[in-house]
This record gives C-alpha cells, sequence and structure tokens, in this order.
C-alpha cells in the first residue's frame, strides 16, 4: 500500500456556464497554502481533516484514509470504503465530527451534519441530528428508506430506533473548543457574519446565555478544523463521497450547513467524487461541489479542478477541496489543511 501524507490545504456556481467561467478564465493558483494531486491508478482513498486543520493533523487523516483503503480492498465498494475513512474521523475527538463536534452557544447543544453519495446518484443525509456518536452511519440508513434527508429529532429519533446508541459525543476536546469560541465571540474576532451580527437579540436556544462561557478558554486563537471528508474510487471505477461535521464553531440553533444540501457540500458522479470543507453558507451560494465536478466532467483532472475552484473562490472565506477521478487525486485550499491519500 502506498500513502502520502502532506498537510495544509482549499466555490463558485451551479450552472454549467458557471463552471465555464471557471475553467475558461486565468486562475493563479501558486499563492494557494495547498494544491496538490497524483496520477494514481486502482483503487484510491483520499481524507481531509478539515480547513484550518494543522499539519500535525496529518498523521490521524492518514490513518483515516489508510482505513478507507482497508475497506476498499476487503469490499470492492468504494461508499463503504468511503464510510470507513470518516467513521475513523468521527471516533477521532479531534475532528470537529462525531466525537469531537462542536458545542453550540448555549454550551450544551450539540448538532450535526452528514451526507453521502455515489457515482450510481445514490445521495443521503442528515441534518441537525443530536445524540448520536456516527452521523455518517446514520445517513447510511437513510439511503434505505425512500428519503433523501431526515432532519432534526425525527433524525435522531429515526437512528435510536435503528438501534445506534442515544448518546451525547462531548469530550474534553470540545469543550476546550467551546471555551476558546466564546471568547472569540466576546472579543468581536468570531468571523462568519458574527462581528456585526446582534446574536443576543436573536438568540434562540431554549435556555439563557450561559454564564462565564469564555471561562478557562485561553487565548482566542485562530479556529482548526472543520467539515471532514473522504472520497474514493473503487477497483471498478465507481466513485464515493461521505461528509460529517459538527458544525460552524459560532451559530443559532438549528444552524444547517452546507454538507447535507446536495451539490453542495458533496457531489458524485461517472466523472469522479469531490468533497468540500469550509464555509458553509459560501460554499451553498456557489454549490461549489457540483461546480468542481462539473469542472471535471468537462476535462479538467481533478487536481486541476480543485486548485482552479480554491483560487477562484473568494478569498475572506475559507475553503478546502478534495477529489478523485478516473486517472487520480487532487487537493487544494486557502487555508491550511491536513489530508491523507492511500493508494494500492
Amino acid at each position: 500500500m502506498k500513502s502520502w501524507s502532506v498537510c495544509l490545504l482549499i466555490p463558485v456556481l451551479v450552472l454549467a456556464a458557471g463552471c465555464r467561467r471557471v475553467a475558461d478564465q486565468p486562475v493563479d493558483t501558486s499563492q494557494l497554502p495547498l494544491a496538490v494531486g497524483g496520477v494514481v491508478p486502482g483503487p484510491l482513498a483520499v481524507t481531509h481533516g478539515g480547513v484550518g486543520s494543522p499539519p500535525e493533523w496529518s498523521t490521524m487523516t492518514q490513518e483515516a484514509a489508510d482505513g478507507a483503503m482497508a475497506q476498499l480492498v476487503a469490499t470492492d465498494d468504494a461508499l463503504e470504503g468511503a464510510l470507513a475513512g470518516t467513521v475513523v474521523m468521527e471516533n477521532n475527538p479531534v475532528f470537529n465530527a462525531g466525537t469531537g463536534a462542536n458545542i453550540r452557544l448555549d454550551g450544551k447543544t450539540i448538532q450535526m451534519d452528514a451526507a453521502l453519495m455515489t457515482s450510481e446518484g445514490d445521495f443521503a443525509a442528515v441534518a441537525v441530528i443530536e445524540r448520536v456518536k456516527n452521523p455518517i452511519l446514520v445517513a447510511r440508513k437513510v439511503l434505505d428508506t425512500p428519503h433523501r434527508m431526515l432532519a432534526g429529532e425525527g433524525a435522531t429519533r429515526f437512528a435510536h430506533v435503528l438501534g445506534f446508541a442515544d448518546i451525547v459525543p462531548t469530550c474534553p476536546e470540545a469543550e476546550a473548543k467551546f471555551h476558546k469560541r466564546w471568547q472569540r465571540l466576546l472579543d468581536g474576532v468570531a468571523g462568519g457574519g458574527y462581528d456585526h451580527f446582534d446574536w443576543r437579540r436573536a438568540w434562540n436556544f431554549p435556555g439563557p446565555l450561559p454564564e462565564d462561557a469564555a471561562r478557562d478558554g485561553g487565548p482566542a486563537g485562530p479556529e482548526t478544523g472543520d467539515t471532514v471528508g473522504t472520497v474514493t474510487r473503487a477497483v471498478d471505477g465507481t466513485f464515493a463521497v461521505t461528509l460529517s461535521t459538527g458544525g460552524t464553531s459560532i451559530t443559532l440553533d438549528g444552524r444547517v450547513g452546507d454538507v447535507p444540501i446536495y451539490g453542495c457540500g458533496s457531489y458524485a458522479g461517472p466523472a469522479g467524487a469531490v468533497a468540500c470543507t469550509g464555509h458553509g453558507e459560501e460554499i451553498i451560494r456557489q454549490m461549489q461541489a457540483r461546480t468542481v465536478y462539473n469542472l471535471m466532467a468537462g476535462g479538467l483532472s481533478a487536481q486541476e479542478a480543485v486548485a482552479r475552484a480554491a483560487a477562484a473562490f473568494p478569498p475572506e472565506w475559507s475553503v478546502g477541496l478534495i477529489a478523485v477521478d478516473a486517472h487520480g487525486w487532487g487537493v487544494a485550499a486557502n487555508r491550511q489543511m491536513a489530508y491523507g491519500v492511500a493508494s494500492r
């Protein structure tokens, strides 16, 4: 098994015309913190730990890629491989997914999104689900229903009825992030539009603002890590993508990001598979994953497509992208991002 592990990392529009503009216009990718890829035959798995994830997380994203590859080899199934890779990261409290999912501003609520898609066109997602450890596995169960997405308490009850443990997936790492997040909010450096938004007036959590939420937070510092994702190519040339997230760090109750929205956080088809991470609202506006996929379907390699899209993304917002196509892989971002690549 060959492995790559380099760290650092990388929207646009839904219409094909928008995609052609990104493909045709001169785009300088030389200034991107991350823009890499390669030509690799056979089964292939690529993972990311979320835009903003530091280089030292590369061993963990590589572990996820290796786990995806092991499942690909065992099953010859692109979706099973993609699920395995994302589950590894959901089970690691370092990442903002599953066990390490962000705690919302009330200090109690943990709401998660997850989605999957295959090159055959199958898509399933859960949104603002609570009290489960592995949202991506619940999304897999949604694939077996007549529906494409379940949300909120309905998604949570669905998971528990099917036997998923009723647990609040919190951990010390998420608690520490919560306190630092509050400090950033109070310091006026939260970003994401919250620097000028009257969030106190819009407070919609069931309980009051938590007292002394910023205690023991330490220096506010930048946010690290976001959505985690896996893209795979099976030996038969089929593709799959899985995404999971604890949501943007500072949000109102019930916020839904790009992950469970079709064509925004992820997309897969006969030309390949794409997974996004970054500022969800802008990714939605650009319908980023479908845009990158259209670039690949139009003839760009996975490496060229993600680099062009990352370089064209509004620089004030963070974005990271991973993709696989029939020939190889690509990773790009306008911030640092840990990733892993495994092939056989």
